[in-house]
């Protein structure tokens, strides 16, 4: 008899620290658990060719990102981020002095328990990052564009120890190592103005 109540109290207690645990964790959400991550079923952004980055682009353009700014879209139902470009130098089609780029992904922080959604792979433009851009049109908005390429068509713009300002993808993610010419990774960097004379061979300019 001493025993069967034994063992009875001790399902009663590992029943009520399982529910106590269950309990917190719906009342006391973690960060991780506010965090989407959505995988694309298509990225069009394997290694694509600079030939077919320019042939397929609609605007190729370079300049420096103002600000950004997460908005929801789709009926509230895909949050992305906005990024400002102030354009410096066009090679392909009429931005404007100014342009919007739609990054997916994007962080909510207004909501009462902050949402983010991130895409594995998606390009990221940093506030005050200089950039070379190749996008395509975007429907969520007017005169907005997307990356081509997903992230393929998103070069980051820096200068290298002599001052010389190169190009490379999505410095972001990649610093430059005190090597010449090479970031981590061992991606190589590229002079901005041999990177634009590439380009413009393409266009027949």
């Amino acid at each position: 008899m001493k025993r069967i109540l034994f063992g009875s109290c001790v399902c009663a207690v590992i029943a009520l620290v399982v529910a106590g645990a269950w309990r917190a964790k719906a009342t006391a959400p973690t960060d991780e658990d506010q965090t989407i991550t959505v995988t694309p079923s298509t990225t069009n952004g394997s290694d694509l060719a600079i030939g077919d980055m320019v042939n397929e682009s609609q605007v190729i353009a370079t300049g420096r990102c103002l600000g950004t700014r997460s908005e929801w879209i789709q009926d509230g139902r895909v949050l992305v981020t906005m990024a400002t470009i102030a354009v410096d130098d066009v090679l392909k089609g009429e931005p404007g002095e100014t342009l919007t780029v739609v990054l997916p992904g994007g962080v909510d922080a207004n909501r009462a328990i902050p949402v983010a959604m991130t895409y594995p792979g998606a390009p990221q433009i940093a506030p005050q990052e200089e950039v070379f851009l190749f996008l395509s049109g975007d429907d969520s908005g007017a005169g907005s564009y997307s990356v081509y390429g997903f992230a393929e068509g998103k070069y980051s713009i820096v200068e290298d120890q002599a001052g010389d300002k190169v190009v490379a993808r999505d410095f972001t993610k990649n610093r430059v190592q005190q090597s010449p010419g090479l970031v981590r990774g061992n991606r190589p960097l590229v002079a901005l103005s041999e990177f634009k004379g590439k380009v413009r061979s393409y266009l027949g300019q």
